[in-house]
């Protein structure tokens, strides 16, 4: 058995132990530091990393709700392109029906074309018969030349570019009946009525014939009578002669003067002047020649016989009456039998030879 070591050897002096000592707590210190300073770094990592990681949530709830509403929106967007999908496909079927429609009336209105270039000779042919018959009317009812002149002019214009020798004769004849209607001498009704119109304002103005006095005749100078029984028997026979002389006028190639009308004469006149003149008047709206001629002549006659020859407003009167004496207003109207018997000729039934 050992000894036991002497004691100055088994325990060393505090000032050896005092420096290991404090090393030892020196670098614990520093360890604990160290691992503090780790442990707070890594507490700020990960501080740091939840601020980026709730920053991050933040933005993806963001996007989350942007994506929400661009999905409601694509959701809208999409029922709104189904609706119009669907409208397109009703207006398609609609667009397939009209075109359906379309081409059967497109078909009827070809038949019906069809029908109608068969038949346009004979609807052709039926305008220009109507057109001569209303020329015919107006020509012989009314004696109206420029209607019956507008009636054959169109006519003739409906057969412009027509085939077929009988058409062709039926436009000749309305050719020359046009002609013959152009000759005619138009009468301006309404110029001659005006003018029977101003006619009658002036009658009240129509002064009426005065009284011509004979002028005083101085006798010749006559002898003083003779004395005695053949004095006296002259101066009777003078006497007598005169009386007898007196009885009877002696006029040649003169017009017996009218006696002058009375106040109530001359008013009767003036009426009978207005109702002749309102009888021409008329008579040319009927274009009656012979009444329209003979009222004028009796107004020219009543003027010229009971009015003042000498007075401006007589004068002018009858100059304005001589220039309606001279009018025609049913001037002589041609026939238009050629343009009927052509048309008659064009619309007799052809035969067709076998």
């Amino acid at each position: 058995m050992k000894a036991p070591a002497p004691e100055s050897t088994q325990k060393p002096p505090e000032t050896l132990q005092a420096p290991a000592a404090r090393a030892v707590r020196t670098t614990s210190a520093r360890g604990l530091t160290f691992v503090l300073m780790l442990l707070l770094a890594g507490f700020a990592l990960s501080a740091w990393q939840m601020w980026l990681l709730q920053d991050e949530q933040k933005a993806q709830a963001q996007r989350l709700t942007a994506l929400m509403t661009v999905q409601a929106e694509l959701d809208q967007t999409q029922r709104v392109l189904s609706d119009l999908t669907q409208g397109q496909s009703q207006i398609a079927e609609a667009l397939q029906d009209v075109t359906r429609r379309v081409e059967s009336q497109a078909e009827t209105l070809a038949a019906v074309r069809q029908q109608t270039t068969e038949q346009a000779a004979v609807w052709q042919l039926a305008e220009v018969a109507t057109l001569v018959r209303m020329a015919s009317l107006a020509l012989n009812v009314f004696a109206d030349v420029q209607q019956a002149t507008g009636f054959l002019r169109r006519a003739d214009e409906a057969l412009i570019g027509v085939e077929g020798r009988e058409l062709i004769a039926l436009r000749a004849a309305i050719a020359s009946d046009l002609t013959q209607l152009a000759r005619v001498p138009s009468v301006d009704r309404i110029g001659l009525y005006l003018t029977l119109g101003q006619l009658m304002n002036t009658v009240p103005d129509l002064p009426l014939r005065r009284v011509m006095l004979a002028p005083k005749q101085v006798p010749p100078p006559t002898p003083p009578p003779a004395a005695g029984f053949w004095g006296w028997a002259q101066q009777a026979w003078d006497t007598l002669w005169v009386r007898l002389v007196g009885l009877v006028d002696f006029r040649r190639g003169e017009a017996i003067p009218k006696p002058i009308p009375t106040m109530q004469a001359a008013q009767d006149l003036r009426q009978n002047l207005l109702l002749s003149l309102s009888t021409a008047q008329g008579a040319l709206l009927r274009l009656e020649q012979p009444i329209f001629d003979e009222e004028l002549r009796k107004v020219d006659a009543w003027v010229v016989d009971y009015f003042d020859p000498t007075a401006p407003s007589h004068q002018a009167f009858l100059v304005g009456l001589g220039q309606l004496k001279m009018e025609i207003i049913q001037p002589e109207l041609p026939s238009i039998e050629g343009s009927i018997a052509a048309l008659v000729v064009a619309q007799a039934p052809q035969v067709v030879s076998p």
